[in-house]
């Protein structure tokens, strides 16, 4: 201490500062100071520097811009503040002392602490690493932050993020026994996939992981499978700290942790995840056999119907044939007709549904010319369109834009305008506008049909509804028209609301934004 005391510059030091070097700081081997001012701003440095870093600072520079270590430790956040366990080179540790004296200088001390490594403070300084962070790449900080040092204390611990989780520090020694493996997605982890019991304990934590203030909650125990055919029993502790989420996960010791009524609900617990992860499974793996079979099976029923709806025109256009039939075989014709129809209808909805859920269809967005879509919608709907004799009116604002799949939104609003159709009654009147409303895009469907009471128009755009209305001549839905109008528009981020009173017609509006 003489030798340090007698150096140019030290001098400086307060009795305070001499006082926490004589009784605070380890036996100093390779001690090295650095004194800056309140801001960081290095002033003067002392000891063999070169042992620890290969290029010397730069007085009048900030102590930032010297070593990454450094940043966003001065000033500190607690005076004295103390940084155990930080690695310096390949092979050297120290231990950082950061002192403010009467003048709000601050004092750097590094300790070599290569000997000591085992030695740590697991949480002194969490601030630090957040600060670390914030000025680092993430995976840089990560791995001289405090809390990755936990894995020396059994540890495994991860930050939660909107993205996912990620993993800060090594995994202890315990995680490789484990049986099961970590699954990554990126630089974030699927912690569930390996914990499933970490699926229940996010519920539990929500509410704290979206709280202002800081806290934890420590979860239950439970018992993972080990490759020796062992067993291991885990807790998880979450923390909100600065209004960031952290996740730590330690096995418990079955001697002084732990007794015989935690181990049964563990294993508990344990059987009753696996059960519900195999009925998943299964439910997942019957629910796609169901949508691939209501595919398949509406594919190729298309051909036989079209084929029935082909020979009952042809019988119903043969003169001969008029001439031998009575008016009820002849009726019983124009019935078979329709019906298959009605079925081809049905059957044409089942598989774009089917399609639908099972995901089967790429969004392809191109520019759209609205009148496009009008021109289709009415093509598609001219031959109900002059049965009703209903008359059907385009509207399309000169500066409307529209971005999306022309296919898909061609067939959504074939549906929507169909539906008008079903529900308007002769002579009524079916409008499309495109236009802008305070600088919002919509598309909007009116009719002057018979509208509809508030708790059906809640309940159209449901999945699947067996209960369907006729229409104005009787028309048969299929309860799927709707529903496969809000996928489609669901996919492209688009919102569909109607207004509708019963006697005054109904207006479907599409809303051509995410927020809504």
């Amino acid at each position: 201490m003489q030798h340090i005391k007698n150096q140019a510059g030290l001098k400086e030091l307060s009795p305070a500062v001499v006082r926490y070097i004589l009784h605070e700081i380890p036996p100093y081997i390779g001690l090295v100071v650095i004194h800056t001012d309140e801001s960081g701003v290095i002033l003067n440095w002392f000891g063999p520097l070169e042992k620890y870093f290969s290029i010397p600072p730069v007085k009048g520079s900030s102590i930032d811009d010297f070593d990454g270590i450094f940043i966003g430790m001065v000033p500190p956040l607690i005076n004295p503040m103390v940084i155990s366990h930080v690695r310096i080179t390949a092979s050297i540790y120290v231990e950082i002392h950061i002192i403010t004296d009467d003048n709000n200088h601050n004092w750097i001390f590094l300790v070599d602490q290569t000997r000591q490594v085992e030695i740590i403070h697991p949480f002194i300084q969490l601030y630090n690493e957040e600060k670390l962070q914030k000025a680092n790449d993430l995976s840089q900080s990560a791995a001289k932050g405090t809390l990755s040092a936990l894995y020396l204390l059994d540890y495994m611990s991860f930050e939660k993020s909107d993205k996912g989780y990620r993993q800060l520090g090594l995994s202890p020694g315990w995680y490789s026994d484990l049986k099961s493996a970590l699954v990554l997605r990126g630089k974030y982890v699927e912690l569930t996939e390996t914990f499933p019991y970490l699926e229940v304990f996010q519920y539990e934590i929500a509410d704290l992981w979206q709280s202002e203030p800081d806290g934890k909650q420590v979860s239950g125990i439970w018992e993972e499978d080990l490759r020796n055919g062992g067993k291991l029993y885990l807790q998880a502790l979450a923390l909100r700290y600065d209004k960031r989420n952290y996740l730590l996960i330690k096995p418990l010791s079955k001697d002084s942790e732990m007794n015989e009524g935690f181990i049964q609900k563990a294993r508990e617990q344990k059987l009753t995840l696996d059960q519900l992860a195999t009925t998943e499974k299964k439910l997942k793996q019957l629910l796609g056999f169901k949508d691939q079979f209501v595919s398949i099976i509406s594919h190729d029923l298309r051909s036989p119907i079209g084929a029935v709806i082909g020979l009952s025109e042809l019988l119903l256009t043969d003169d001969d044939l008029a001439k031998k039939i009575n008016p009820s075989q002849q009726e019983l014709l124009v019935d078979i007709k329709n019906e298959m129809l009605r079925l081809l209808d049905y059957n044409d909805k089942l598989f774009q549904w089917s399609n639908l859920e099972l995901g089967n269809f790429k969004i392809i967005k191109t520019k759209i010319k609205a009148q496009n879509l009008a021109t289709f919608v009415e093509k598609m709907q001219s031959a109900k369109l002059r049965q009703k004799n209903i008359t059907f009116q385009t509207f399309t604002h000169p500066d409307f834009s529209l971005e999306g799949d022309e296919t898909l939104l061609g067939q959504a609003l074939n549906n929507l305008v169909g539906n008008s159709v079903k529900f308007t009654p002769e002579n009524g009147v079916i409008s499309l506008h495109f236009k802008h409303l305070n600088e919002q895009s919509e598309i909007w469907v009116s009719d002057t049909g018979i509208g509809m009471d508030k708790e059906t128009s809640q309940r159209l755009f449901t999945s699947f509804t067996r209960k369907t209305t006729p229409g104005t001549y009787g028309e048969k839905g299929t309860g799927l028209g709707l529903g496969i109008v809000k996928k489609i528009l669901d996919a492209h981020g688009f919102g569909v609301f109607v207004d509708s009173e019963p006697g005054k017609g109904s207006t479907f509006r599409i809303k051509l934004a995410t927020e809504l």
